[in-house]
């Protein structure tokens, strides 16, 4: 049925750009009372605006029917995505080729998903033919829609029939036999209109997964309203065709915009990656040659951009091989990834009512992570010009060598207001509440940013906690909220289970040395100074407030080990530990002394040992080893 609705839907848009008689095809385009047979930058820019709407209008529409490449039903979010960005972020300016860059730029940073990434590079090529050409007759616009398609092509990796592909290469084709025998730009447009149509239709029978779901393609389906909108704006007199109005549609849209519309997904198609990854780059060297080794790394794999920045999606289950790939060949200027498996389970087979969000700095094995659905907030950390999502893009296995070998220290950053604003919508799209827990707000502004934006977006439904904790600690306590979620918990008892659990935590960890904190500011450089002239290796914990405290000094890491031991006996003997976990930054070998000394103290073997997130191992060091706790009484720290 969708796709019969598909193809009368279609048909009517045509026929109402068909009307245009015979007769009446020797009018030319009209504008202003003057015969046009040119299409400027500024004509260019106006129609690209009104084609955006369009899509912008048809987002719920292309969600529904979304199932390739992946069943996740975020088509139609994508595209309107990158055309809100495009409408946003390209206002009209002289010099005209500044607003064509800027529309460039817009389409790099607004691209997602794979139809968003080959729209993208449609328009980008559009924009790079346009800089070179001011203006356009009719057989240079023809030539700018062939070479604009050619290279949408040439951005994936491996292109399939039956795609937004193929709808592209029918449009240019009938214009391209039509150029003979209409009249100028709005005559070819019109006329190719009708076989766009009947192409799209034909994608429904051109892949097996689309026959299954007896739908079009979704992204080509996107395309066709962004040509219905680009034609039936080149009709308007050129009085009729403003910036303004475009922009006014945009804002209208944004104010019906405060929440996404659930769309059902009855099936999902594993194609064994797990992680859709974009990265955008600023290039330092010819990309090609890695493109080959991404290749392996995934699939779904589409490159856009030109010489200077480019965008890369892949689906995989490596993204942090596929960051330090490209950090080879320029800088990482931003990376989303999404967790493909997590947003199948959320729509398709949710377990409970209420969302749990964490952030990066929150070391959980990925293991338990899974087993009870919990969804990442990443940080983000910069290394050099290159910046990375912790844990997702930067992994632990990878990042303590390059501290060591490092006289940069990576810098750390919370995530941005947007990330938060996207990840909480989302989650409210499928669950009634969302129990968002963070790490210690007086070592990161994490808790105040989500805090703030969860009073924007629904304060009712989002319950954001300090944990006044991180790593470990944090992990704990997270795991109590995930069992009371698990059994049936409501959110006031989930939010009295908080208050009375943070107060309960505790983290002890060595360092090899005070080096890192001081290069990332933690220490003063005084401080570190006096450290490293004494051999100084410290024991540093949380106070009751989370902020960074020094409970030891000793001189030798084996001595260092034995105090934090000595200390961890001290507090079980007052506290009563009631669980705990081992945690370090690529030191296996001490982590396993570590356990064993604490199994005797404790009598209990720990709930898991994990490494460290590259986060809060940025700080720690290479070696640093932890032990963290829930206790049965609440901690009186200095006591």
């Amino acid at each position: 049925m969708i796709g019969m609705k598909c193809l009368s839907v279609s048909f009517r848009h045509y026929s109402s750009l068909s009307c245009t008689s015979m007769n009446k095809r020797r009018s030319r385009v009209i504008q202003g009372g003057s015969i046009v047979e040119l299409m400027n930058r500024r004509t260019f820019h106006d129609l690209i605006l009104c084609g955006a709407n369009e899509v912008i209008r048809h987002k719920e529409e292309l969600n529904s029917i979304n199932v390739f490449p992946v069943n996740d039903g975020d088509t139609g979010s994508n595209l309107a995505y990158l055309m809100e960005t495009i409408i946003r972020e390209s206002r009209w300016k002289e010099p005209s080729s500044e607003t064509l860059k800027q529309l460039k730029s817009a389409c790099l940073r607004g691209s997602r998903g794979n139809s968003g990434m080959i729209f993208s590079q449609f328009i980008i090529s559009m924009c790079n033919f346009l800089l070179n050409n001011k203006e356009l007759k009719q057989r240079h616009f023809l030539d700018m829609c062939e070479q604009s398609v050619k290279q949408a092509y040439q951005a994936v990796a491996s292109p399939q029939e039956g795609t937004i592909l193929t709808v592209m290469k029918a449009w240019v084709r009938v214009m391209r036999s039509n150029v003979d025998r209409t009249v100028g730009i709005q005559e070819m447009l019109i006329e190719s209109y009708g076989e766009v149509c009947i192409s799209l239709e034909n994608t429904k029978t051109q892949m097996d997964i689309l026959r299954k779901h007896n739908v079009v393609d979704a992204g080509a389906k996107g395309f066709v309203h962004f040509l219905y909108g680009f034609i039936t704006e080149i009709k308007k007199p050129k009085a009729e065709r403003t910036e303004s109005e475009a922009a006014y549609q945009y804002e209208t849209y944004q104010q019906g915009h405060e929440m996404e519309i659930n769309h059902l997904i009855s099936h999902y198609d594993d194609n064994g990656y797990r992680y859709c990854s974009e990265f955008l780059m600023n290039w330092d060297t010819d990309y090609f040659p890695v493109k080959e080794e991404l290749a392996r790394l995934g699939d779904s794999l589409v490159s856009v951009g030109d010489d200077k920045q480019g965008k890369i999606h892949i689906h995989t289950n490596d993204p942090d091989q596929i960051a330090d790939l490209l950090a080879q060949k320029g800088t990482l200027v931003y990376q989303k990834v999404d967790d493909m498996r997590r947003q199948h389970e959320m729509i398709s087979a949710p377990k409970a009512s209420i969302a749990l969000l964490v952030d990066s700095a929150c070391d959980l094995p990925q293991q338990l992570m899974d087993e009870h659905r919990i969804h990442l907030l990443p940080l983000q950390i910069q290394i050099g010009n290159s910046s990375y999502l912790d844990k997702v893009t930067l992994k632990p296995e990878s990042f303590y060598d390059k501290l060591a070998s490092s006289d940069i220290q990576p810098k750390s950053s919370q995530p941005s207001p947007e990330s938060i604003t996207r990840k909480y919508r989302e989650l409210l799209n499928h669950y009634d509440q969302v129990v968002s827990i963070h790490v210690s707000g007086a070592l990161s502004g994490t808790y105040d940013a989500c805090s703030t934006v969860a009073k924007q977006v629904n304060s009712s439904r989002i319950h954001v906690f300090n944990s006044r904790t991180l790593s470990g600690a944090l992990g704990l306590i997270v795991l109590q909220a995930a069992k009371a979620i698990a059994a049936g918990a409501s959110i006031e008892e989930i939010k009295k289970l908080l208050r009375d659990q943070i107060p309960k935590s505790e983290i002890l960890v060595s360092v090899p040395t005070l080096k890192y904190m001081v290069r990332g500011g933690r220490v003063s450089p005084l401080k570190g100074k006096v450290a490293a002239w004494l051999n100084m290796k410290p024991i540093v914990s949380l106070d009751g407030e989370g902020k960074s405290v020094l409970y030891g000094k000793t001189l030798f890491r084996k001595s260092n080990m034995g105090k934090m031991i000595r200390m961890l006996e001290q507090i079980h003997q007052k506290y009563d530990i009631a669980q705990y976990v081992l945690l370090h930054a690529g030191a296996s070998e001490e982590i396993e002394r570590c356990r064993k000394l604490t199994e005797s103290i404790t009598g209990a073997k720990p709930l898991y040992i994990s490494d460290v997130s590259p986060v809060i191992g940025a700080s720690a060091g290479k070696g640093a080893i932890s032990v963290a706790m829930l206790l049965a009484n609440d901690n009186r720290r200095g006591d």
